[in-house]
């Protein structure tokens, strides 16, 4: 059902770092042409240039360049515009955020539309999501507020009907009968885990309602939901598993546990990396995210003799398991950690937060610092009064703005137009999360991985980012 355009969307994000000057320069660019040139266009300018970088360190000046690159990629695709898809993104980058708002949802003309605008968002305000769904939530909250006080969607108010999914699968699937049953909702935002997606995937399509994710990754979504109302904004974990490999691989290891969640998000990523890896992988340990205590499985793995231990988990489990694992001194041992962990809350307990500063490394899907990453920060800043403080913050304020666009184009609240229009707007949506084009199934054609870590900071500890990866 649903189809790629004849021309696909190729990227170009490009860097070239100087090392001995430190001057870092780039050239990158989105463009819209065949796979081959996607691939062979990226895959190269990447190794040249961000690769560079990041190898030597230089991961300020890599990201400067990145900014660079960005602008200077635009400015060509759109100079020469060798289709009418280039010359869409190389506009919207140039057109700004707000004026994006006002140009593409505020000013259309839309008679058939409803006089207000629901929009559902099934967040994880509780469970063990909870203090990174609260967080999330704040996406969302962001994009309606800003699109009402432009004007709203083609005149129309925005209402936003957030529900709590508890972290859990059932509560994800009563609360979205409830915003599709009850309140009449035909898009949400949401859910952030993959088995919350997972439990609501089949309803979602037999009601027709378009369902976009800002966090949910997991492999296993794109296998049981290939063609159908569900989409999401962020890479799959099959590629975030290629990005914990390498970084696994690149710092030695070759005795590797994995320890992951038994649950969609923690499996898929372990599948994948037992499958790139099966020689190295001595111990796969899942556990129940809910007990909150995990010496069993800790102990397991410091007997088996590991070099390094590749990770899944949330906050609330994580801050557990690092706390026990510094207890039984597993931190001489190397530890990759998933965006799973990521986070403000994860350093409020000082052991795991000292844990996480002698052995882990991260990553994190990796938005690019652009002119409309600029824009979400500001517009964020003004309204919460701090920086984003959890990951896919701007991915769900991107998945927002992406459904109002989609019903002001077209024309009428009704799920099966909204998807053909949010299949099409994809092509050229440039958002605070970076190029949000989707493939023919509703999975993001590429994703960059930041690799994080810990340090101290006057005492403090904080998380910063020391790299990127593209798988």
């Amino acid at each position: 059902m649903r189809k790629r355009n004849s021309l696909a969307v190729s990227l170009a994000v490009f860097l070239i770092c100087t090392v001995v000057a430190v001057v870092v320069a780039g050239i990158a660019g989105y463009y819209i042409g065949h796979d081959g040139g996607y691939r062979s266009g990226y895959n190269a300018g990447y190794n040249e240039g961000y690769g560079k970088g990041r190898d030597e360190g230089l991961v300020a000046g890599a990201q400067a360049a990145y900014r660079e690159g960005y602008n200077t990629g635009y400015s060509t695709g759109y100079r020469h515009g060798f289709s009418n898809g280039t010359l869409n993104v190389a506009k919207a980058l140039y057109m700004g955020l707000k004026d994006r708002i006002l140009r593409e949802i505020v000013q259309v003309s839309a008679p058939n539309l409803p006089s207000k605008i629901k929009v559902g968002c099934l967040m994880a305000l509780t469970g063990e999501l909870g203090p990174m769904g609260v967080e999330i939530a704040k996406g969302a909250q962001l994009a309606v507020a800003l699109v009402n006080r432009l004007g709203g969607v083609a005149g129309r108010p925005v209402e936003l009907i957030l529900e709590d999914t508890g972290t859990d699968p059932s509560k994800a699937l009563t609360a979205c009968k409830k915003l599709v049953e009850v309140d009449g909702v035909k898009v949400i935002v949401g859910p952030m885990a993959s088995g919350e997606v997972m439990a609501v995937g089949s309803y979602v399509n037999e009601r027709k309602v378009v369902l976009v994710s800002p966090s949910a990754t997991s492999p296993y979504i794109t296998l049981n939901f290939p063609d159908d109302y569900v989409f999401r904004v962020v890479g799959s974990d099959t590629a975030q598993a290629k990005a914990l490999v390498k970084l696994a691989l690149d710092a030695g290891c070759r005795k590797i546990a994995t320890l992951v969640m038994d649950n969609p998000y923690g499996v898929g990523i372990e599948d994948v990396v037992s499958s790139l890896i099966k020689d190295k992988i001595v111990l796969k340990v899942r556990y129940d995210p809910k007990k909150m205590d995990f010496r069993t499985e800790l102990t397991q793995i410091k007997g088996a003799g590991v070099d390094g231990v590749i990770y899944v988990g949330y906050y609330e489990d994580g801050r557990v398991m690092f706390r026990q694992a510094l207890e039984l001194g597993l931190d001489n041992i190397k530890w990759f950690a998933a965006e799973g962990v990521y986070g403000e809350p994860m350093l409020v307990v000082p052991e795991s937060a000292e844990f996480m500063y002698r052995a882990v490394l991260g990553t994190r899907p990796l938005p690019p610092l652009i002119s409309f990453y600029d824009e979400f920060l500001e517009e964020y800043e003004a309204v919460f009064g701090a920086k984003p403080a959890a990951p896919y913050i701007e991915y769900c304020f991107d998945a927002t703005l992406m459904l109002l666009e989609a019903i002001a184009k077209a024309g009428v609240y009704d799920g099966a137009a909204i998807k053909e229009k949010l299949m099409e707007i994809s092509s050229s949506f440039l958002g605070a999360s970076g190029y949000k084009a989707f493939d023919s199934v509703g999975d993001q054609l590429m994703q960059i991985y930041s690799t994080w870590k810990v340090v101290k900071d006057d005492g403090k500890y904080k998380i910063i980012d020391v790299g990127a990866i593209t798988p």
